[in-house]
C-alpha cells in the first residue's frame, strides 16, 4: 500500500500567500511594488514584523474597510517612515478612499527625505490636482513659496503661467532656473511665453536673458539669432549688441548695416562715427554697400578719407564713393574742393549739387542758370517752377517771373505747391497791375479744383474781383475758408441776399471770433431784422471797442429786440460820450418811458423833433397822442411825417388808424388804401379796411376785404390748426360778410299755450302784442327790407317792414288765429355799436269787428346779448353761456294806450351737432299796459329750446336759424288782472331767414 504524504499549511501561511496575491494584483496597477522584503527594501526581521499588518491592510482595502486599512497602513508607515514603498502603499490607500490631499501630503513629506525620487514624483503627478485660482500677486507669491518648498513640474508650470498672466516676469523667469524643469515641455512652453510677454511689454532685458540662456544651450537657430538682434535693436541695447558682435554673434554685414542705421536714426553721432571707423563689412548687394557709403558720407568724422579708404566691391558704388565726396565737402564747408569736383563733370550734369553750391556761395547768376536748366528738364514739376520763379524775382526779373507764372496758371498740381504759386502770382500782379487784362482776369476767375486754391485765387484777384466772381469762387462755403474770405463773400451777399450774408458772416465769426467779426454780424443781423442775433453780437463787445456809431447802433438794436436794460445802458454810454444832442439819442431816451409814463416820453420826443423832425419821432409822438386821446394832434404829426416821406406805407397806415379813431372814416379809408399799396399783404390793413368800409356802408368793398381775411385764415389753417381766437375771428368776419350783404330778412315767431288763460310769453322786438289783451297763443310773421346804412345819421341803418300777427284771444282756440292784424312800418337803428331800434308802424285789423286802425310808435333795445354772451353761434368749445335784457315800449296813438315789457333771460347752449344746440334757459319778465288804468304782470319761466343753424358757406356764417322749444311759466304777481291759473306752459317756434 502506497504511503501518502500530506502537507499541512498553517492558516497563517495560507492567508499571507492569498493576501500577497490579492494585494500584488491590486497594487501593481499603480505602484508596481511587491510585498517581499526585497521589494519593500526591508530586513527579514522587520519584514516579519510588518508583514501581518500589511496583509491585514491590503485585505481591508480589498473589502473597502476604510478604517482598518488606513489604521494598518499608518501603523506600518510609522514603523518605517523613511521607506518609499511603504509610503507608496499608504498614499495609494489614501487615494483609494478619496483622500487625495492626505496622499499628496504623505508623498510631499517623503520627497523631502528622498528628493527627486521618480517613484514619488510619478505617484504625486498621478494625483488629480485641484485647480488653484490665482488672481493677485499675493496669491502668486504664496503659490511660488509652496512650489519652492516642494517643486514639481506641474507647480513650476502653473506658477510661471500665472506669473505671465499677472505680468510678473521675474517670478515666471525664476521658475526656469530649475534646470530639470526648463528641459521639460512645460518648461519650454513657459520660456517661450516669458519671451513673448517680455517682447510685448518691451522688457528687452528679460527677453535678452532668455535668448542668452538658449544660446548657452546651443538652441538658437539663425532665425532666432536675428530675432535676438531685433530685440536688442528695439531696446536700444547698444553695448549689448557690440558685446555680442565682438563674440562673433550678430555680426553679419547686414546686421552691421542695420545697427549703424539705427544709430543714425537716433542721431547717436559719436557712437556711429566710432562704429563706422572700426568696421569694414563686405556686402553682398550693391544697395547695402551704397547705404554704408551714404552713412560714411553723412556721418563720418572725417568722411573724405574714410570714403577713400573704403574699397567698394561694386563698380556703381565706386562711382558713388567718388560723388559722395561732394556732399562731404559741402558739409565741411570746403566749397573750393566741392567746385573742383564739379569742374570734372559737364556743366549740365549734377544740377542739384551745382544749385546747392551756387546758393551756398551766393552766386546768383549761377543759381538762376541752374534753376532754369532744372525747370526746362521737368516743366511739369511745380517745385522746380517755384524755385525758378523765386530765383528770377531775386535776380530782378520779377516781371518775367509773372509772365512765366501766368503762362503756367492754373498750376495743375498738389494743393500746397499750387497754392504757393498762386500766392506768388497774386503778389506779382499787385506789383504789375497792367498785366491783369480782361482776358487774363477772366482766366484767373475760373474756379480751381480745391477749396484752398479757390481761397488763394480770390486773393489773387484782390480788389479787382467783382462779387459775381467772389460768389463763384467761395459760394460753396467750404470749411477750409478762413474768416477773411468768408467776410469778403458776406459783403457780396449783403445787398441782394442779406439773410445769406448774415449766415456767411456768422461762419466767419466762428472761424475768428474777434471784434471785427462780432460787429459785422451785428450790422448784418439788424439788416435782416434778426434783432436777437444782432443784440447777442453787440453784447460780445466791450464799450471801449465800440465807436460812437456802434453805441447808437447797439442801442437801436436793443430797442428793436425788446431788451430795455441793454438799451438804457448804451443810451447812458452815449450820453457820457456827448451824443445826447441828436434826434436819435432823444428818440431812444423816450423809449424808456413807454408805455407807463407817456408825459415824460412826450417831452423827449418834443426834444427830438425840435432838433430834427424825423418820421420815427413824429409817428412815435402821434402814437402817444392817440394814447392820450388827442386824435387831432396825432393826425397832425402823421401828416407832417408824410411830408417828410410821402411814400412811407407805415406812416400812412398809422394815419389811417388815427383818422379812424377821430371818426373821419372817408379820409381813413383813402389813407389806408394808399398804405395798402405799399404793403398789399399786411393782414392788419386788410382788416381795418374791412371795418372802415363796413362803417361807410360800402357792401362790395367790405365783402371783398372780408373774403381776403377768410382766405388768409384758411391758408394758415393748412399750415397749423387755428387758435381759438383765430377761429372766432374767422366766424365773426363771415358773419359780417353775410350780414352786410343782407337785404331781406324774414322772421316767424309763435308761442302756443298748452293751458288756458296763459299770459304772453317773453317777447322779442317784433312779438309784442298790439293791444292790452293777454294771449293764450300768439304768432307773428314779418318781412323786413333794409334800405341802407348811413341814411339819416353816420352809422345808422334804415329798414321798412311789414308783419302779420294774431293770437287766441279769449277764445278756446289753441292756435293763434284770432284778431289778425297787419302792420307796416319804418324801423330805424340810429346807433352803430348798440342794438337799439325806433319804429313807426301803421296797424290794420283784418277782422273789422275786432280791433281798429292805429299808429304805433315803438322803442326797443337788446342789452348784454353780444360778444361771448350772445345767442350767435360760437365756433369754439362745447357750449357757451348767453344772456339778454330785452326792453320794449310802445305808444298806440289813436287809442292812447301804452305797453311795455322788460325781460331778462340767461341760458346755456350745449352743442349737440356741428350746427345744433340744446338750450335750457330761465327768464323773468315784467310787462304791462295802460289805457284807463294800469295793468301788468310779473312772471318767470324756465324752458328748453332746440336751435338749428343752416345755410353756411365759405364766406357766410349761418344765415338761417330755427328754434323749437317748450316753456313753463309762473305768474308771481298781477296788477288789475284776473289770473285763473298762475302756471302756464307754451310750445315755441322761431324762424329767422
Amino acid at each position: 500500500m502506497n504511503k501518502v504524504h500530506s502537507f499541512r499549511f498553517s492558516p497563517r501561511v495560507i492567508s499571507v500567500v492569498v493576501a500577497s496575491l490579492l494585494s500584488t494584483g491590486a497594487f501593481a496597477q499603480t505602484t508596481n511594488v511587491g510585498t517581499s522584503a526585497k521589494a519593500l527594501g526591508l530586513s527579514d526581521y522587520r519584514h516579519f514584523v510588518i508583514y501581518p499588518h500589511l496583509e491585514k491592510a491590503l485585505r481591508a482595502q480589498q473589502q473597502n474597510d476604510e478604517n482598518t486599512a488606513l489604521t494598518e497602513f499608518r501603523h506600518i508607515h510609522e514603523q518605517a517612515p523613511d521607506n518609499v514603498p511603504l509610503t507608496l502603499y499608504l498614499a495609494e490607500a489614501y487615494r483609494h478612499f478619496g483622500h487625495n490631499d492626505q496622499a499628496q501630503q504623505v508623498l510631499s513629506e517623503q520627497l523631502k527625505r528622498h528628493p527627486n525620487d521618480p517613484r514619488l514624483l510619478q505617484q504625486l503627478a498621478a494625483i488629480p490636482q485641484k485647480a488653484e485660482v490665482v488672481n493677485t500677486v499675493e496669491q502668486l507669491q504664496a503659490l511660488q513659496k509652496r512650489c519652492d518648498a516642494t517643486p514639481t513640474t506641474r507647480c513650476r508650470s502653473e506658477t510661471g503661467q500665472y506669473a505671465l498672466k499677472l505680468g510678473q516676469l521675474d517670478i515666471a523667469q525664476a521658475q526656469l532656473t530649475d534646470s530639470e524643469f526648463s528641459q521639460t515641455p512645460e518648461g519650454k512652453d513657459l520660456e517661450q511665453g516669458v519671451l513673448q510677454r517680455a517682447i510685448y511689454l518691451k522688457d528687452w532685458r528679460n527677453a535678452d536673458d532668455i535668448y542668452s540662456r538658449r544660446n548657452q544651450r546651443g538652441a538658437l537657430t539663425a532665425t532666432q539669432q536675428q530675432q535676438w538682434f531685433d530685440v536688442l535693436t528695439a531696446g536700444q541695447l547698444d553695448k549689448r549688441i557690440e558685446q555680442l558682435q565682438s563674440q562673433g554673434l550678430m555680426n553679419s554685414p547686414e546686421q552691421q548695416l542695420a545697427y549703424a542705421s539705427t544709430l543714425a536714426s537716433r542721431d547717436k553721432r559719436d557712437d556711429l562715427q566710432r562704429y563706422l571707423s572700426s568696421h569694414r563689412p563686405r556686402f553682398d548687394t550693391t544697395a547695402q554697400e551704397q547705404n554704408w557709403l551714404y552713412l560714411i558720407s553723412r556721418y563720418g568724422q572725417d568722411p573724405i578719407p574714410m570714403m577713400q579708404s573704403f574699397d567698394p566691391r561694386f563698380a556703381a558704388n565706386r562711382r558713388f564713393a567718388d560723388g559722395a565726396a561732394f556732399p562731404a565737402a559741402m558739409k565741411a564747408g570746403n566749397y573750393k574742393q566741392a567746385q573742383q569736383f564739379l569742374d570734372t563733370v559737364p556743366a549740365d550734369q549734377m544740377l542739384n549739387e551745382r544749385y546747392a553750391l551756387s546758393t551756398a556761395t551766393h552766386n546768383q547768376a549761377e543759381t538762376l542758370r541752374v534753376a532754369g536748366l532744372m525747370y526746362q528738364r521737368s516743366p511739369n514739376n511745380l517745385a522746380l517752377l517755384d524755385t525758378y520763379s523765386w530765383q528770377m524775382m531775386q535776380s530782378g526779373q520779377s516781371r518775367q517771373a509773372a509772365s512765366l507764372l501766368l503762362s503756367r496758371y492754373p498750376f495743375n498740381g498738389n494743393g500746397t505747391q499750387a497754392g504757393t504759386l498762386v500766392t506768388r502770382l497774386a503778389e506779382l500782379l499787385q506789383r504789375y497791375p497792367d498785366m491783369l487784362t480782361d482776358a487774363t482776369r477772366a482766366r484767373l476767375s475760373r474756379p480751381l479744383a480745391t477749396a484752398t486754391l479757390r481761397e488763394t485765387q480770390s486773393r489773387l484777384l484782390g480788389s479787382s474781383a467783382d462779387c459775381q466772381t467772389t460768389r463763384a469762387l467761395l459760394g460753396d462755403l467750404s470749411p477750409r475758408y478762413d474768416a477773411s474770405s468768408l467776410s469778403q463773400l458776406a459783403e457780396c451777399y449783403r445787398d441782394d441776399l442779406p439773410g445769406m450774408a448774415l449766415y456767411v458772416q456768422q461762419l466767419a465769426e466762428r472761424r475768428q471770433p474777434d471784434a471785427y467779426q462780432h460787429r459785422a454780424v451785428a450790422y448784418k443781423a439788424y439788416q435782416v431784422e434778426d434783432y436777437a442775433t444782432a443784440l447777442t453780437a453787440w453784447k460780445k463787445l466791450p464799450n471801449n471797442q465800440l465807436t460812437n456809431e456802434d453805441v447808437m447802433a447797439a442801442a437801436n438794436t436793443a430797442q428793436a429786440a425788446g431788451d430795455d436794460t441793454a438799451r438804457d445802458l448804451w443810451v447812458d454810454e452815449a450820453r457820457q460820450r456827448g451824443l445826447d444832442n441828436s434826434e436819435a439819442w432823444w428818440w431812444l431816451h423816450a423809449q424808456r418811458y413807454l408805455p407807463s409814463q407817456p408825459e415824460q416820453a412826450m417831452s423827449d420826443l418834443n426834444q427830438a423833433i425840435a432838433i430834427t423832425p424825423t418820421v420815427r419821432a413824429l409817428t412815435a409822438r402821434a402814437a402817444l397822442h392817440r394814447q392820450l386821446k388827442q386824435d387831432a394832434a396825432a393826425v397832425d404829426d402823421l401828416r407832417q411825417a408824410l411830408v417828410i416821406e410821402p411814400n412811407d406805407g407805415a406812416t400812412k397806415a398809422a394815419l389811417g388808424y388815427a383818422l379812424w379813431s377821430k371818426g373821419d372814416y372817408i379820409a381813413s379809408r383813402d389813407t389806408l388804401e394808399q398804405a395798402q399799396k405799399s404793403s398789399p399783404d399786411d393782414p392788419q390793413l386788410i382788416r381795418q379796411l374791412m371795418y372802415v368800409n363796413e362803417r361807410l356802408g360800402d357792401i362790395p368793398q367790405t365783402q371783398g376785404y372780408a373774403r381776403q381775411v377768410v382766405d388768409e385764415l384758411d391758408a394758415n389753417a393748412q399750415i397749423a390748426p387755428l387758435t381759438p381766437a383765430q377761429n372766432q375771428e374767422r366766424f365773426d368776419v363771415r358773419r359780417l360778410h353775410e350780414d352786410i350783404g343782407r337785404r331781406w330778412t324774414i322772421n316767424f315767431d309763435s308761442s302756443i299755450g298748452l293751458n288756458s288763460n296763459a299770459m304772453s310769453p317773453s317777447g322779442s322786438q317784433q312779438s309784442a302784442p298790439s293791444s292790452s289783451q293777454s294771449y293764450r297763443s300768439f304768432g307773428q310773421l314779418e318781412a323786413e327790407y333794409r334800405l341802407g346804412r348811413n341814411m339819416l345819421l353816420d352809422g345808422d341803418m334804415l329798414s321798412v317792414y311789414s308783419r302779420l300777427f294774431a293770437g287766441s284771444g279769449d277764445s278756446g282756440v289753441l292756435l293763434p288765429v284770432k284778431d289778425p292784424m297787419i302792420g307796416t312800418g319804418l324801423r330805424w337803428k340810429p346807433l352803430h355799436d348798440y342794438t337799439f331800434f325806433l319804429a313807426l308802424e301803421e296797424q290794420f285789423p283784418l277782422d273789422r269787428h275786432h280791433g281798429e286802425i292805429d299808429t304805433m310808435v315803438r322803442a326797443s333795445a337788446s342789452l348784454f346779448n353780444n360778444g361771448k354772451y350772445s345767442d350767435e353761434w360760437h365756433p369754439n368749445g362745447n357750449g357757451w353761456f348767453a344772456q339778454n335784457l330785452y326792453l320794449d315800449a310802445a305808444q298806440y296813438v289813436h287809442q292812447d294806450i301804452q305797453a311795455w315789457t322788460a325781460d331778462y333771460r340767461a341760458s346755456w347752449h350745449q352743442k349737440v351737432a356741428s350746427q345744433q344746440t340744446i338750450e335750457p334757459y330761465a327768464h323773468v319778465q315784467v310787462n304791462g299796459y295802460r289805457d284807463d288804468h294800469t295793468q301788468g304782470t310779473q312772471l318767470g319761466g324756465i324752458g328748453v329750446r332746440w336751435n338749428i343753424w343752416t345755410g353756411q358757406t365759405q364766406y357766410d356764417a349761418w344765415p338761417h336759424k330755427v328754434s323749437l322749444g317748450v316753456e313753463y311759466q309762473h305768474t308771481f304777481k298781477a296788477i288789475n288782472q284776473d289770473i285763473d291759473k298762475r302756471n302756464s306752459a307754451f310750445f315755441t317756434v322761431g324762424v329767422h331767414w
